[in-house]
């Protein structure tokens, strides 16, 4: 069975301000950190970035490179139709202390049509509408997703062109398997895989990485 790795790197950083994915952390660029581990893991690794700087991205030599969309969604559709795996892992590119397990335990789908890294809530969980708390939810069973993600292609990509289709944007790609009945399963991640959404979350990266360089 073919494998593949799909690494998103085409955001254009609206929250923070910049793209954050092509900061230089510790000696090299956010997102090469993802890169380096999806290439000792699988046959087919995808990079995708914004359209404006293709040619301005270097990758290690077997990585191809994919021009984003709009969306999020979008890029990986773009990515999607450019490989004939029969898995592809998705991930974010500016999730760089995701491990190596990671990347191999959502590959391994067995009898699911997709397999996500999440880790248990360990906060209090409040629904709030503008400045006001609504209530508590219960925490029981409230997971937070995470990446990489391993998915069947071809259930995967039936599940973009059926989301396109209908105008409905998913927050990840295993929301848009849930939408259509496929079953999904769960890996337990680690609380160390941030994703860089703010400047604070660069101080804690650069505290991780810059030890392991």
């Amino acid at each position: 069975m073919r494998t593949a790795c799909i690494v998103l790197a085409a955001g254009e950083g609206r929250r923070i301000g910049f793209r954050k994915q092509f900061m230089e952390v510790c000696g090299k660029p956010l997102y090469m950190y993802s890169l380096e581990k999806a290439v000792k893991l699988f046959e087919d690794v995808i990079l995708v970035v914004p359209e404006d700087v293709m040619d301005r991205v270097p990758v290690p030599e077997g990585v191809r490179k994919v021009a984003g969309g709009k969306e999020r969604q979008d890029s990986v559709l773009n990515a999607l139709l450019e490989t004939e795996a029969d898995v592809v892992v998705i991930h974010d590119s500016v999730r760089p202390l995701a491990t190596e397990e990671m990347f191999r335990e959502v590959s391994v789908l067995d009898d699911l049509d997709g397999k996500v890294v999440a880790v248990p809530s360990r906060d209090t969980v409040k629904e709030v509408s503008g400045d006001t708390v609504l209530r508590t939810v219960d925490r029981t069973h409230i997971w937070l997703s995470q990446t990489p993600q391993g998915f069947r292609r071809k259930v995967l990509l039936e599940c973009h062109f059926r989301a396109r289709n209908e105008g409905f944007l998913g927050t990840d790609d295993a929301s848009l398997l849930e939408r259509y009945g496929y079953r999904v399963g769960v890996v337990l991640g680690s609380y160390w895989n941030v994703k860089v959404t703010y400047r604070e979350d660069i101080q804690f990266l650069e505290r991780i990485l810059c030890k392991e360089v």
